[in-house]
């Protein structure tokens, strides 16, 4: 997060924290670029300007481009879906930014194993390669459960059911729910660099990739269902059927574990209607 504060600095956040306050207080005297606080009201910002700016923009380019706007015709389509989505989502991404801001500057802090290490030669490359694979396989397993644990009676009313309220979902469903959901079901990204080590680099593209995924697994527009990844036509089947498709990019862990649902039995049922 210090590279896109870092980069920012000079045109967002110097003005921020030099001009503005000496509207109110002629005498205010900025803090420095290395000050704490000023790095964690940094990180905030960039989560919750940043993160409602690539939903929108993202969500929205899907929503013109891919989302089949027939769906809208069905009876379990909500009136005016799309900006009640936009409304849960855009609020959920101003509230989730605190505890993101604070997992994101404990790494800042150092206490994770980012690195900035140059890549070096065809054996750093392929070692970053597999860094990338595991990672994907690591956080696909721990949302599996996560999402799972959510849905488990105790904690679904409460935490994950406003996520549902989307039977049928747009793009701007992506985000759309509770602060607490996307904060648990994003913690196993953070988990994987306190554990491995990982580029900084990469680490943010991922960040960006992920967002990317989790709207257009919710498109419906059904362009990489397949046996192995778990596409928008499986998250469709998840938000109808509740109890399957629990798995963020791979069909591996529904299918290990009984809860995977093909994307066969929903095109089957669009037939016999």
């Amino acid at each position: 997060m210090e590279l896109v504060i870092d980069l920012l600095d000079p045109y967002l956040f110097d003005p921020i924290y030099t001009q503005l306050p000496k509207l109110v207080d002629p005498t205010w005297v900025p803090p420095p670029s290395d000050n704490r606080y000023r790095q964690f009201l940094s990180t905030y910002l960039i989560l919750w300007w940043g993160g409602s700016l690539l939903y929108l923009v993202f969500a929205g380019l899907s929503w013109v481009f891919l989302f089949d706007k027939n769906l809208r015709k069905d009876k379990k389509f909500l009136p005016n879906q799309e900006f009640q989505e936009m409304k849960v989502a855009l609020s959920t991404v101003f509230i989730m930014a605190v505890p993101q801001a604070m997992v994101f500057f404990v790494e800042m802090l150092g206490y994770s194993r980012l690195h900035n290490k140059p890549i070096v030669g065809p054996q750093g490359w392929l070692l970053m390669l597999g860094n990338c694979v595991f990672y994907i396989l690591f956080t696909d397993c721990l949302i599996y459960w996560i999402h799972r644990w959510l849905h488990h009676p105790v904690l679904y009313p409460y935490i994950h059911k406003l996520h549902h309220k989307w039977i049928i979902s747009t793009p701007f469903a992506s985000h759309a729910f509770h602060w607490l959901d996307g904060y648990l079901q994003g913690l196993p990204y953070h988990i994987f660099v306190f554990l491995f080590p990982m580029h900084k680099v990469v680490y943010l593209i991922f960040f960006i990739i992920v967002n990317m995924w989790t709207i257009s697994i919710h498109d419906g527009a059904g362009f990489y269902s397949g046996i192995i990844l778990n596409g928008s036509d499986h998250h469709t089947i998840h938000h109808k059927q509740f109890v399957y498709n629990y798995g963020q990019y791979f069909t591996f862990w529904d299918r290990l574990c009984g809860t995977h649902r093909a994307p066969e039995y929903l095109q089957n049922n669009k037939k016999a209607e």
